[in-house]
């Protein structure tokens, strides 16, 4: 008798599937009707034109935004992997004490702390090289970056998600030395700091539970 293997796209986790669903929706509007988009793109601090409470909207909503197709569809898949991992891996493998995170709770902490921590590496980076007043980002691989640290750790523990974090920083800089040629704008900086932003989440989380 032959063995059944498990599916090579997996959908059994409906939370990761309803935010790729909610890209798909986002991006179909700021496609077709007359959204207005910059509104949630996020730009430089010393943009003194943006108030505090649009810089604050920018940090969170420009997550949910996309350049075009590809980009959403690389985030999007990026999230449905690790995100399904995290959620599978929290119901059968950790020990932990109560429901109080349950697994689409875990899921949304994870990414929306990313995207956060993302944006707030972004605009260090920003101040850093006085960047122009005419710079943005957005996109939700800084959620997907957390997603991509947590789920490391639930496939392989400690070590493989440094290991991974290793290779995340060394590739992101590569990208940021040569975007300084090529221009080809990728905030890797806001990837760095989605993928501490998983990792200090989890390792927290595994303190808090005894994994």
């Amino acid at each position: 008798m032959m063995k059944e293997s498990e599916p090579f796209f997996n959908f059994s986790e409906k939370t990761p599937l309803f935010l790729v669903g909610l890209f798909t929706l986002i991006h179909f509007l700021t496609l077709f009707s007359s959204v207005p988009v910059d509104h949630g793109v996020l730009r430089p601090l010393h943009q003194s034109d943006i108030g505090v409470t649009s810089h604050t909207f920018r940090l969170f909503f420009h997550g949910f935004l996309h350049a075009n197709w590809g980009h959403l569809l690389i985030n999007s898949a990026m999230i449905m992997v690790f995100g399904t991992a995290i959620s599978q891996g929290y119901r059968s493998n950790l020990n932990y004490e109560s429901d109080i995170f349950n697994p689409s709770l875990l899921f949304w902490t994870i990414f929306l702390t990313g995207v956060i921590s993302g944006g707030i590496f972004q605009w260090i980076w920003w101040g850093f090289v006085n960047s122009s007043l005419s710079t943005g980002a957005i996109g939700a691989s800084a959620g997907a970056a957390a997603l991509f640290s947590t789920g490391a750790f639930v496939l392989g523990g400690k070590k493989k998600m440094y290991e991974y974090g290793v290779a995340w920083v060394g590739l992101n800089c590569i990208i940021g030395l040569f975007d300084n040629f090529f221009n080809i704008n990728i905030a890797w900086p806001a990837h760095i700091g989605g993928y501490c932003a998983g990792a200090v989440i989890i390792y927290a989380f595994s303190k808090k539970t005894n994994i």
